[in-house]
């Protein structure tokens, strides 16, 4: 027999859902930090859900805890009618649950196709299986490169990668979080369409996000939390987004003053200031002969941001490494102020006031096996601030990471906590607040707000904004064009490895952005 459940949405409408899954009662605890507080959810098949919440509202923990990542405290979980347990990620798979993380699952030594059939049995991993793999991808537009190893594809191929593992494996409900933080702008909407096809098919999706244009298109209901409790679910299609981002901050919150000054007409022009980084004809050749940079050139100078967009693997990635020393160019120099750094180590560039916060916090930013005050000190141990009397100074680390924690309002407050039991946006506050202390003369940022929610890209966006008041100067690498726009004083196009132009965003349209985004190699010279 059916179940079906009256669900009262709002004040003025009830809808009859027929019972999928249910959520009762759930509740988790780290430690003292109450993660999730009696969450309660009835979704029906055929439906997308929005997650919306601030980091560390309690969105991951509650779609871990439904794939078995972690076992709730209290609650029960009941599909179709019958109570399980969800003990593993491979029990969640048994049970059709499958989840899409923000950071991903995959083997770097293995092909696409490898990874997507991994761990089935060799029966099902036939020619049958191969044409199935490639029939998905032409059913979501994804284009997947099936000859290389994963290691060597651009972010937004091993996230279709990802999502492709999920669906060869038949889920009936998929969680998705932050699902386009990682996509190309002319990504997005096929990637949206290929979900409304999913939704089509029967799929419960939930679709955890802090783009509330994305929700509004995407989704039927919202699920809003804030502090481990479900604030409202509501639908979509009749709650004005000032609604949503109320019950998301809280209402105490929604009722402050929203409006700021507009930092970037209060500023000098920061091009008459000093140059702070000169890159050259900068070009990077892979040992297999691709030319991943070709020639670049740019001037950033002392208290500028410096914007640098492009679709997803045009160079970006690689141009913020050649600059901070992660990768040698083959040609070309690279000055900060007056000083040639092209030959000099990653530890002699930290040396020289470079700070760097990279695209992915858990490869690159962090030690996520250390405490919050470690994670401050590792990579400069020897500086005199960690040392006392040519020891390492505990009580000066612990100073520092208890000061850093207070300034940038880093939850949980405790530094001696793991990082891997922080949110992603406190996480990307650790390494910012330990990259801003480094950064004398340049910062160099990627994908600084990836993953975050609208607080936290804010107070990111402002420190980002601070550094450069100071007379740093910023290099802002980022996909998602709305903050390039924001927070830049100028903005580099990057295309196939070059950059198309140099644009001032406060008088080009982004169609002219658009084309040079998407310039051919013909036209990029």
């Amino acid at each position: 027999m059916v179940r079906r459940s009256p669900v009262k949405l709002c004040e003025s409408w009830e809808v009859v859902l027929e019972e999928f899954l249910k959520v009762t009662g759930v509740g988790k605890t780290f430690g003292s930090v109450r993660a999730l507080n009696d969450v309660n959810l009835l979704a029906s098949k055929g439906e997308c859900i929005a997650i919306l919440g601030e980091n560390g509202a309690g969105k991951t923990t509650l779609a871990s805890v439904l794939i078995g990542l972690y076992q709730p405290d209290s609650g029960q979980i009941l599909l179709d009618g019958v109570q399980i347990s969800v003990t593993s990620p491979a029990a969640a798979i048994e049970h059709g649950i499958g989840m899409i993380h923000q950071h991903f699952s995959l083997v770097g030594a293995m092909t696409a196709e490898e990874n997507i059939l991994i761990g089935l049995p060799r029966e099902k991993r036939g020619p049958a299986a191969r044409a199935r793999i490639r029939q998905l991808c032409d059913d979501f537009d994804f284009t997947v490169d099936f000859n290389v190893p994963v290691a060597n594809m651009a972010v937004g191929m091993k996230q279709r990668v990802e999502i492709l593992k999920a669906l060869f494996r038949d889920v009936s409900i998929l969680i998705l979080d932050e699902p386009t933080s990682v996509l190309a702008p002319t990504e997005v909407a096929p990637f949206l369409q290929g979900v409304r096809k999913l939704v089509a098919t029967g799929c419960l999706v939930f679709f955890i996000s802090h783009k509330l244009d994305e929700i509004r298109e995407i989704a039927d209901r919202v699920m809003i939390m804030r502090h481990g409790r479900v604030e409202g679910i509501l639908p979509v299609a009749s709650t004005p987004m000032a609604q949503m981002s109320a019950l998301m901050m809280g209402q105490a919150d929604a009722d402050q003053p929203t409006e700021k000054p507009n930092t970037k007409e209060m500023r000098m022009d920061a091009t008459q200031a000093a140059k702070a980084l000169v890159v050259s004809d900068v070009s990077l050749t892979t040992s297999s002969g691709a030319e991943i940079l070709k020639e670049v050139d740019l001037t950033l100078h002392a208290g500028e941001i410096l914007g640098v967009a492009g679709i997803d693997g045009n160079g970006q990635t690689e141009l913020s490494e050649v600059i901070t020393g992660l990768k040698r160019q083959t040609s070309g120099t690279i000055l900060l102020g007056d000083n040639e750094i092209s030959g000099s180590s990653i530890a002699a560039r930290i040396a020289d006031g470079i700070g760097f916060v990279p695209e992915d916090r858990h490869a690159e930013g962090l030690v996520l096996s250390l405490s919050v005050e470690e994670n401050f000190a590792f990579r400069s141990i020897g500086e005199d601030k960690f040392m006392s009397a040519g020891m390492i100074s505990r009580r000066a680390i612990g100073k520092i990471a208890e000061d850093a924690v207070k300034a940038y309002d880093i939850r949980p407050s405790n530094p001696k906590l793991n990082a891997s039991a922080l949110s992603g946006g406190n996480q990307q506050k650790i390494v910012m607040a330990r990259e801003v202390a480094r950064a004398r003369n340049l910062l160099v940022v990627v994908q600084p707000t990836k993953g975050l929610d609208v607080g936290a890209t804010q107070f990111v966006q402002d420190q980002i904004r601070a550094v450069a008041q100071s007379g740093v100067g910023v290099l802002y690498i980022s996909t998602e064009l709305e903050h390039v726009l924001e927070i830049s004083d100028r903005v580099a196009v990057m295309a196939f490895g070059r950059i198309t132009g140099v644009v001032n965003p406060q008088n080009t349209t982004l169609q002219n952005i658009g084309l040079l985004m998407t310039a051919s190699p013909e036209e990029v010279v």
